[in-house]
C-alpha cells in the first residue's frame, strides 16, 4: 500500500509511533541514548501536533510512578528509558504488572553498571525480563514505529492488559537514519481505537478498581494466573500482527521471524539489530552450500517455545547470539531460555552460545559468519565448551603521562569551547588541596575532568551522590581521618535540584560534614540541553522547545538557596565563576565548617553554558557577570543563619542586557521580558529585606 515515508532515526520513529497512537500521558526524564525520543515528543507537543500531558519528572523512579498512575486512571501512557534509568525505576516496573497497566515503554538499550559504556548491550533490559512485562525486540527503525502501534493493540487487549517494553539497540537504531513509512493517522485511528480501561481509578468511570493488598495465600494463585495470561498473549500477538499486515501491508511473523528456515539443518538465533548482519552472514553461508537458517526472536517474554521446538526438531545444531552475559550461569539469557525450552522435549540438538557486542561493540557480518560456521561444525562434533566469547584484540591504553603541574588539576580539558566548569573545578580543588575525595554524580564534568585531576574522583549514581559522599565521610570518620580529608561533590543542577535532591536533603538533615558543590548551568547539558528544576522561566531547551503552544519552560526555577536554608545547615552560599575571590573565600568557609564537624556546607556556583545557552564562547565570564549585575543570580551566603548579600549593585541593570546575548531567550517579547524583570525585582527586594534583617528567624 502506498504510504508517505521519511528518513529518520529510530528514536524519532518511536516518537512518531507515540504521536500516531494518540498517547495521552508521557512522563519523561532524559538519559542517553533514549533522550531524543522525549525531545521529539516535546517538539510535537510544543507545536500543537500532539495533544498529551507531558510530565517533566525529576528522575526515572518518579517517571515510572507517573506512568503507572496515569495508566491505572485509564489513559494511554508512554515513557522511555534505558540502562541506569531502567534500573532506578525497577521497583515500580515490578508493580506495573500486578496492576495490569498496559504501559508501553521504549528501552534504547545501553550497558548497565560501571563497566562503563554508553554503547548498547542487553545488560539493562535482561534484569527486568522476569517481572511479568511483555518484552519485544526490534530490528529496524520501521519496526520501531510499527511495534509502537502493535504493542498498544496487544497490551490493551482485555485478554492481555500487561505493560510492554519495546527494546531497540541504543545508537545502532536510536540515532541511525533509515527510511520509515508513515501510516495515515485516520487509518491508525480506525485500527487502534482509544483505550478504555476495564477498571479505572477514575470513580466517574468505574465502580471497581485494582487493589494491591491480597492475602498471602493467593500469591501463588495470582502468579499462576499471570503466567496463563502471558501464555495467552501469544495468540493476541499473532492476531495483531496479521491484522496490522492486512491494514498497513507489513508483517513481522508474530512471536518470531524466520529467514531461510524451510530446509535448514542448522539454526542461528538472534534478536534486535544484529539480525540484519546475521541475514547477510546466512546468505554467505548459503552460497557456500550450507543449509543454515536464521530465527529472530521478536518477543523474549513470553518466550516463543512452540516456534523454537518446531524448528529444533528439523535441525542438527543451534547457535544462540547473546548481547549479554548472565554472570554465574555460564551464558546469556536467550541461550538459557533456549536450553530450558528444549530440555524436557527429548530433542538432543547441541546448542552453542556466542557472547558478542558487549558494551556496544559492533557485531559485524564476518563475526556472525564465523558463529554460523561454528554452529554448523557442531552437527558432527559436539562442542566441549558450548559458550564462546567473541573477543577482539585491544592494543591497550597509552601509559599515563606525568605532569609537572603544581595544581590539583592537570592542564587542558575536553569540555566545550567556552565552558567555565574548569574554572570552578580548578578553584575548588586548588583550594581544598590534594587530600580531597570528589564524588561526582553524572554531568558534563564527570566526563571532562574525572581523568584530569590529582585527587580521587568517583562517578556516583545520579540519584545518590550525597549518599555516596555520606559513605565516604563515615568511612573516614571510622578511621579517625574525617579532619584530614575533605569530601566534596561536583554535581550539576540535575543531580542537585531534581533526581539528587532526596539524597542531598537526607545528608543535610543528618548533619553529614561534607561539602556539596553544585555547578549550575541551568539544564541537563550532559544529555543534550533538557530542562531541569534550575532552568529559568521561558528558557528554550530541547524538552521545553518554543512552538505555537509552548514558549519555553513555563515554570519558574526552584529556589535552592531557600530550600537548603530550610534544612538549617551551618553554611549555604551562592557564587559565580565571574567572581573568583568570592568563590574561593566561600570554599574556605565550607572547609572550616566541615573540618569542625558542624554539618553540611552547600555551595551553588553559577556556570554559564555556551552550548546550552547559545552565546559567543568568548563571553562566558561576561555573561556570568551580567547575571549578577542584573539580579538574575544573587550572590549571597547564609552563615549559621545569618543572611548576607555579598554583592549589592547600587542599581540592578535591566535583565534584557543579560538575556539578549543568549539565543535560548531569543523568542521573548516585551511582555515576557517584563514578567522576568518583575520576578527578579520581587526576589531582589526580599533578599535586601533578609540582608537588613540578618538572622533568619527559623534558624
Amino acid at each position: 500500500m502506498p504510504q508517505d515515508f521519511d528518513v529518520m532515526p529510530g528514536n524519532k520513529a518511536i516518537a512518531h509511533g507515540a504521536r500516531l497512537a494518540r498517547v495521552e500521558v508521557v512522563p519523561a526524564f532524559p538519559i542517553t541514548p533514549q533522550t531524543t525520543i522525549i525531545e521529539y515528543i516535546s517538539d510535537f507537543v510544543a507545536d500543537g501536533k500532539m495533544k498529551t500531558e507531558y510530565i517533566h519528572t525529576e528522575g526515572e523512579h518518579s517517571c515510572m510512578a507517573a506512568a503507572l498512575g496515569a495508566s491505572m486512571t485509564g489513559a494511554r501512557t508512554f515513557t522511555a528509558t534505558c540502562s541506569q534509568g531502567l534500573a532506578y525505576m525497577h521497583e515500580i516496573v515490578a508493580q506495573a504488572t500486578s496492576y495490569r497497566a498496559p504501559i508501553v515503554m521504549a528501552v534504547a538499550n545501553r550497558t548497565l553498571g560501571w563497566y562503563w559504556s554508553l554503547g548498547p548491550d542487553y545488560s539493562d533490559i535482561m534484569p527486568e525480563m522476569n517481572l511479568g512485562w511483555l518484552v519485544n525486540f526490534v530490528e529496524t527503525n520501521q519496526e520501531c514505529l510499527d511495534m509502537m502501534l502493535m504493542n498498544y493493540k496487544i497490551a490493551e487487549d482485555y485478554r492481555v492488559l500487561l505493560p510492554t517494553m519495546l527494546s531497540l539497540d541504543g545508537f545502532f537504531l536510536s540515532y541511525s537514519q533509515e527510511r520509515v513509512y508513515m501510516p495515515d493517522q485516520e487509518k491508525v485511528d480506525a485500527w487502534l481505537p482509544p483505550y478504555k480501561a476495564p477498571y479505572s481509578l477514575d470513580p466517574t468511570e468505574s465502580d471497581s478498581w485494582p487493589a494491591a493488598g491480597i492475602p498471602t495465600q493467593l500469591h501463588t494463585t495470582y502468579r499462576k494466573i499471570h503466567e496463563e495470561v502471558m501464555e495467552d498473549s501469544k495468540k493476541v500477538i499473532a492476531e495483531v500482527d496479521a491484522s496490522f499486515a492486512k491494514t498497513f501491508g507489513r508483517s513481522y511473523g508474530g512471536m518470531v521471524e524466520k529467514y531461510r528456515c524451510d530446509d535448514a539443518d542448522s539454526l542461528l538465533v538472534t534478536m534486535g539489530s544484529m539480525t540484519t548482519a546475521a541475514r547477510r552472514a546466512v546468505d554467505k553461508l548459503r552460497k557456500e552450500g550450507e543449509n543454515i537458517g536464521l530465527l529472530k526472536l521478536r518477543f523474549l517474554r513470553p518466550f516463543p517455545n512452540e516456534e523454537l521446538i518446531e524448528l529444533a526438531e528439523q535441525v542438527d545444531s543451534i547457535g544462540v547470539v547473546d548481547r549479554v552475559v548472565m554472570h554465574g550461569t555460564g551464558g546469556g539469557m536467550a541461550f538459557q531460555d533456549v536450553k530450558s525450552t528444549l530440555y524436557n522435549t527429548g530433542i538432543k540438538v547441541p546448542v552453542q552460545n556466542f557472547i558478542a557486542g558487549l558494551g556496544g561493540e559492533d557485531i559485524p557480518i564476518d563475526d556472525l559468519y564465523a558463529m554460523g560456521k561454528k554452529t554448523l561444525s557442531a552437527r558432527t562434533v559436539r562442542p566441549v565448551n558450548p559458550v564462546h566469547y567473541i573477543e577482539h584484540k585491544f592494543p591497550g591504553m597509552p601509559a599515563p603521562q606525568k605532569t609537572t603541574s603544581s595544581t590539583c588539576m592537570h592542564p587542558g580539558s575536553d569540555g566545550c569551547a567556552g565552558c567555565g566548569a574548569s574554572i570552578i573545578a580548578r578553584t575548588l580543588l586548588n583550594t581544598l588541596g590534594e587530600k580531597t575525595i570528589v564524588v561526582n554524580p553524572p554531568n558534563c564534568s564527570g566526563v571532562n575532568y574525572g581523568q584530569s585531576v590529582k585527587t580521587p574522583w568517583v562517578l556516583a549514581n545520579f540519584a545518590a551522590g550525597a549518599a555516596f559522599q555520606t559513605g565516604v565521610y563515615r568511612a573516614l570518620k571510622a578511621k579517625g581521618k574525617e579532619r584530614q580529608v575533605y569530601t566534596t561533590s561536583y554535581a550539576g543542577d540535575g543531580g542537585t535540584y531534581d533526581i539528587g535532591l532526596q539524597a542531598l536533603s537526607g545528608a543535610a538533615e543528618r548533619g553529614e560534614s561534607i561539602i556539596w558543590l553544585c555547578y549550575d548551568n541551568e539544564a541537563y547539558m550532559n544529555t543534550g540541553i533538557q530542562r531541569s528544576g534550575s532552568t529559568p522561566q521561558f528558557a528554550a531547551t530541547s524538552t521545553t522547545p518554543v512552538g505555537s503552544v509552548w514558549k519555553g519552560k513555563s515554570q519558574r526555577r526552584k529556589n535552592m538557596l531557600m530550600i537548603m536554608a530550610a534544612h538549617r545547615i551551618p553554611y549555604i552560599a551562592t557564587a559565580s565563576l565571574a567572581y573568583i575571590p568570592d568563590l574561593k573565600r566561600k570554599i574556605q568557609k565550607a572547609m572550616e565548617v566541615t573540618r569542625n564537624g558542624e554539618g553540611l556546607a552547600y555551595l551553588q556556583v553559577h556556570q554559564p553554558c555556551t552550548t546550552g545557552w547559545y552565546y559567543d564562547p568568548s563571553k562566558t565570564v561576561e555573561i556570568g557577570r551580567l547575571a549578577v549585575q542584573t539580579g538574575a543570580w544573587p550572590i549571597a551566603e547564609i552563615d549559621h543563619g545569618e543572611f548576607k548579600l555579598n554583592i549589592k549593585p547600587k542599581e540592578l541593570k535591566p535583565v534584557k542586557e543579560y538575556l539578549d546575548p543568549q539565543r535560548r531567550f531569543r523568542h521573548l517579547d516585551t511582555e515576557l521580558v517584563e514578567i522576568i524583570q518583575g520576578h527578579i525585582q520581587d526576589d531582589w527586594d526580599s533578599y535586601l529585606s533578609m540582608d537588613a534583617q540578618g538572622k533568619l528567624p527559623w534558624y
